[in-house]
Protein backbone atom coordinates (compact mmCIF):
# COMPACT_ATOMS: atom_id res chain seq x y z
CA UNK A 1 0.00 0.00 0.00
CA UNK A 2 0.82 3.27 -1.17
CA UNK A 3 2.45 6.32 1.25
CA UNK A 4 -0.16 8.30 -0.51
CA UNK A 5 -2.73 5.95 0.20
CA UNK A 6 -1.84 5.61 3.50
CA UNK A 7 -2.08 9.35 4.05
CA UNK A 8 -5.45 9.51 2.67
CA UNK A 9 -7.12 7.55 5.26
CA UNK A 10 -5.36 8.78 7.93
CA UNK A 11 -6.56 12.80 7.17
CA UNK A 12 -10.00 12.08 4.80
CA UNK A 13 -13.53 10.99 6.11
CA UNK A 14 -14.90 7.98 3.95
CA UNK A 15 -17.66 9.67 2.72
CA UNK A 16 -18.42 7.52 0.14
CA UNK A 17 -18.61 3.88 2.65
CA UNK A 18 -20.57 6.17 5.24
CA UNK A 19 -23.57 6.78 2.04
CA UNK A 20 -23.36 3.35 1.11
CA UNK A 21 -23.95 2.30 4.61
CA UNK A 22 -26.51 5.14 5.19
CA UNK A 23 -28.23 3.70 1.87
CA UNK A 24 -28.51 -0.07 2.93
CA UNK A 25 -29.23 0.34 6.97
CA UNK A 26 -31.48 3.31 6.64
CA UNK A 27 -34.11 1.92 8.56
CA UNK A 28 -31.83 0.28 10.98
CA UNK A 29 -30.43 3.57 12.05
CA UNK A 30 -33.67 5.41 12.31
CA UNK A 31 -34.78 2.98 14.79
CA UNK A 32 -31.14 3.40 16.43
CA UNK A 33 -31.64 7.10 16.80
CA UNK A 34 -35.17 6.84 18.50
CA UNK A 35 -33.77 4.16 20.77
CA UNK A 36 -30.78 6.23 21.50
CA UNK A 37 -32.89 9.68 22.29
CA UNK A 38 -35.26 8.15 24.56
CA UNK A 39 -31.90 6.75 26.68
CA UNK A 40 -30.22 10.41 26.73
CA UNK A 41 -34.18 12.12 27.74
CA UNK A 42 -34.52 9.36 30.12
CA UNK A 43 -31.10 9.83 31.55
CA UNK A 44 -31.64 13.67 31.60
CA UNK A 45 -34.45 13.43 33.78
CA UNK A 46 -33.49 11.01 36.39
CA UNK A 47 -32.78 10.83 39.85
CA UNK A 48 -29.39 10.98 39.72
CA UNK A 49 -29.07 13.72 36.93
CA UNK A 50 -30.69 16.35 39.51
CA UNK A 51 -29.07 14.67 42.32
CA UNK A 52 -25.71 16.69 43.64
CA UNK A 53 -23.88 14.14 45.22
CA UNK A 54 -20.57 12.55 44.03
CA UNK A 55 -22.27 8.85 43.52
CA UNK A 56 -24.86 9.70 41.94
CA UNK A 57 -23.04 12.09 39.87
CA UNK A 58 -21.01 8.91 38.76
CA UNK A 59 -23.35 6.63 38.20
CA UNK A 60 -25.36 9.50 36.06
CA UNK A 61 -21.63 9.56 33.92
CA UNK A 62 -21.17 6.18 33.34
CA UNK A 63 -25.01 5.61 32.30
CA UNK A 64 -24.40 8.77 30.14
CA UNK A 65 -21.10 6.83 28.77
CA UNK A 66 -22.89 3.61 28.40
CA UNK A 67 -25.05 5.43 25.72
CA UNK A 68 -22.61 7.74 23.79
CA UNK A 69 -19.91 3.93 23.55
CA UNK A 70 -23.34 3.01 21.69
CA UNK A 71 -23.73 5.83 19.36
CA UNK A 72 -19.98 6.06 18.56
CA UNK A 73 -20.00 1.95 17.87
CA UNK A 74 -22.39 3.00 15.09
CA UNK A 75 -20.72 5.83 14.20
CA UNK A 76 -17.67 3.81 13.66
CA UNK A 77 -19.51 0.97 11.54
CA UNK A 78 -20.50 3.51 9.27
CA UNK A 79 -17.20 3.79 7.85
CA UNK A 80 -16.60 0.21 8.01
CA UNK A 81 -14.80 0.22 11.44
CA UNK A 82 -15.60 -3.21 13.06
CA UNK A 83 -12.71 -4.11 15.89
CA UNK A 84 -13.19 -0.15 17.07
CA UNK A 85 -17.10 -0.76 17.14
CA UNK A 86 -16.46 -3.86 18.83
CA UNK A 87 -14.20 -2.20 21.58
CA UNK A 88 -16.80 0.89 22.21
CA UNK A 89 -19.40 -1.50 22.81
CA UNK A 90 -17.37 -3.17 25.46
CA UNK A 91 -16.81 0.22 27.35
CA UNK A 92 -20.33 0.50 27.35
CA UNK A 93 -21.68 -2.40 28.66
CA UNK A 94 -18.53 -2.07 31.18
CA UNK A 95 -20.19 1.55 31.98
CA UNK A 96 -23.60 -0.40 32.69
CA UNK A 97 -21.87 -2.61 35.49
CA UNK A 98 -19.42 0.53 36.53
CA UNK A 99 -22.96 2.44 37.37
CA UNK A 100 -24.49 -0.13 38.75
CA UNK A 101 -21.99 -0.83 41.41
CA UNK A 102 -21.68 2.92 42.12
CA UNK A 103 -25.40 2.78 42.88
CA UNK A 104 -25.90 0.82 45.76
CA UNK A 105 -23.78 1.09 49.09
CA UNK A 106 -23.69 -2.49 49.58
CA UNK A 107 -20.67 -5.20 49.76
CA UNK A 108 -19.26 -6.71 47.36
CA UNK A 109 -17.73 -10.14 46.73
CA UNK A 110 -14.74 -10.49 44.64
CA UNK A 111 -15.61 -12.60 41.45
CA UNK A 112 -13.10 -15.35 42.20
CA UNK A 113 -12.83 -15.79 45.68
CA UNK A 114 -14.56 -14.77 49.43
CA UNK A 115 -13.16 -11.17 49.99
CA UNK A 116 -15.87 -8.43 50.50
CA UNK A 117 -15.67 -5.08 49.81
CA UNK A 118 -17.18 -1.81 49.37
CA UNK A 119 -17.35 -0.54 45.92
CA UNK A 120 -17.44 3.43 46.10
CA UNK A 121 -15.10 3.09 48.76
CA UNK A 122 -12.27 0.93 46.53
CA UNK A 123 -13.78 3.31 43.39
CA UNK A 124 -12.54 6.32 44.98
CA UNK A 125 -9.29 5.06 46.71
CA UNK A 126 -8.26 3.81 42.51
CA UNK A 127 -7.94 0.35 44.03
CA UNK A 128 -7.59 -2.59 41.34
CA UNK A 129 -11.13 -3.66 43.01
CA UNK A 130 -12.71 -1.22 41.31
CA UNK A 131 -11.60 -1.67 37.53
CA UNK A 132 -13.75 -1.13 34.75
CA UNK A 133 -12.61 -4.73 33.35
CA UNK A 134 -13.43 -6.57 36.08
CA UNK A 135 -17.22 -4.60 36.73
CA UNK A 136 -19.20 -7.20 34.55
CA UNK A 137 -18.05 -10.07 36.59
CA UNK A 138 -18.53 -8.43 39.77
CA UNK A 139 -22.17 -7.45 39.00
CA UNK A 140 -22.82 -11.55 37.58
CA UNK A 141 -21.05 -12.83 40.83
CA UNK A 142 -23.30 -9.97 43.27
CA UNK A 143 -26.67 -9.93 40.87
CA UNK A 144 -28.62 -10.48 43.92
CA UNK A 145 -27.31 -7.85 46.01
CA UNK A 146 -27.23 -5.37 43.28
CA UNK A 147 -31.27 -5.99 42.81
CA UNK A 148 -30.33 -7.80 39.08
CA UNK A 149 -32.69 -10.54 37.84
CA UNK A 150 -31.41 -13.53 36.03
CA UNK A 151 -32.43 -11.90 32.27
CA UNK A 152 -30.13 -8.48 33.45
CA UNK A 153 -27.36 -11.20 33.79
CA UNK A 154 -27.92 -13.09 30.79
CA UNK A 155 -27.89 -10.06 29.05
CA UNK A 156 -24.82 -8.61 29.75
CA UNK A 157 -22.96 -12.34 29.55
CA UNK A 158 -24.62 -11.96 25.74
CA UNK A 159 -23.01 -9.21 25.22
CA UNK A 160 -19.41 -9.48 27.06
CA UNK A 161 -19.71 -13.52 24.41
CA UNK A 162 -20.54 -11.21 21.70
CA UNK A 163 -18.09 -8.42 21.88
CA UNK A 164 -14.69 -10.72 22.78
CA UNK A 165 -14.56 -11.63 19.36
CA UNK A 166 -14.36 -8.03 18.02
CA UNK A 167 -12.33 -6.37 20.69
CA UNK A 168 -9.56 -8.70 21.15
CA UNK A 169 -7.27 -10.19 18.10
CA UNK A 170 -9.36 -13.04 16.78
CA UNK A 171 -9.81 -15.36 13.82
CA UNK A 172 -13.32 -13.87 13.55
CA UNK A 173 -11.58 -10.38 13.57
CA UNK A 174 -9.10 -11.33 10.80
CA UNK A 175 -12.49 -12.46 8.68
CA UNK A 176 -14.32 -9.04 9.09
CA UNK A 177 -11.10 -7.36 7.36
CA UNK A 178 -11.17 -9.44 4.57
CA UNK A 179 -12.92 -8.57 1.20
CA UNK A 180 -14.52 -11.95 -0.06
CA UNK A 181 -13.70 -11.39 -3.87
CA UNK A 182 -10.17 -10.87 -3.52
CA UNK A 183 -9.55 -12.22 -0.41
CA UNK A 184 -7.36 -8.81 0.37
CA UNK A 185 -7.30 -7.68 3.94
CA UNK A 186 -9.47 -3.70 4.01
CA UNK A 187 -6.76 -0.98 5.87
CA UNK A 188 -8.52 1.40 7.89
CA UNK A 189 -12.03 0.42 7.69
CA UNK A 190 -14.01 0.44 4.25
CA UNK A 191 -17.48 -0.87 3.90
CA UNK A 192 -19.38 -2.42 0.41
CA UNK A 193 -21.82 -4.35 -0.23
CA UNK A 194 -19.61 -7.81 -0.19
CA UNK A 195 -19.50 -7.00 3.84
CA UNK A 196 -23.33 -5.91 4.61
CA UNK A 197 -23.98 -9.88 6.21
CA UNK A 198 -20.84 -8.62 8.30
CA UNK A 199 -22.11 -5.58 8.91
CA UNK A 200 -25.91 -6.37 9.83
CA UNK A 201 -24.92 -8.86 12.09
CA UNK A 202 -23.17 -5.94 14.66
CA UNK A 203 -26.05 -3.95 13.44
CA UNK A 204 -29.15 -6.36 14.32
CA UNK A 205 -27.18 -6.87 17.96
CA UNK A 206 -26.58 -3.48 18.98
CA UNK A 207 -30.23 -2.98 18.31
CA UNK A 208 -30.99 -5.47 20.50
CA UNK A 209 -28.40 -4.66 23.13
CA UNK A 210 -29.62 -0.88 22.81
CA UNK A 211 -33.52 -1.56 23.71
CA UNK A 212 -32.29 -2.54 27.05
CA UNK A 213 -30.55 0.15 27.70
CA UNK A 214 -33.95 2.49 29.02
CA UNK A 215 -34.86 -0.34 31.26
CA UNK A 216 -31.34 -0.14 32.38
CA UNK A 217 -31.21 3.51 33.13
CA UNK A 218 -34.93 3.86 34.67
CA UNK A 219 -33.63 1.09 37.54
CA UNK A 220 -30.36 2.05 38.25
CA UNK A 221 -30.51 6.39 37.34
CA UNK A 222 -33.80 6.71 39.31
CA UNK A 223 -33.97 6.29 43.59
CA UNK A 224 -30.58 6.28 43.21
CA UNK A 225 -28.69 7.10 46.57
Amino acid sequence: MKSSEIFELLTKDDTKARNQFTDDFRVELGHLSNIFSEAFSLLDDSDCAKEDSHRANLVSRYLYLAVESAVTAVQLLSTGHIAPAGNSMRISYESLCMATLLKKDVQIQIANGKHVFNFYDEFKKKTSNARADKALNLVIKNKEVLGLNEEGATFLKVAKNFYNSYSHASDILIHSKVKPSTSQLYVGGGYDLERINDFKIQIDFITRYSKNLSSWITAVAYNAA
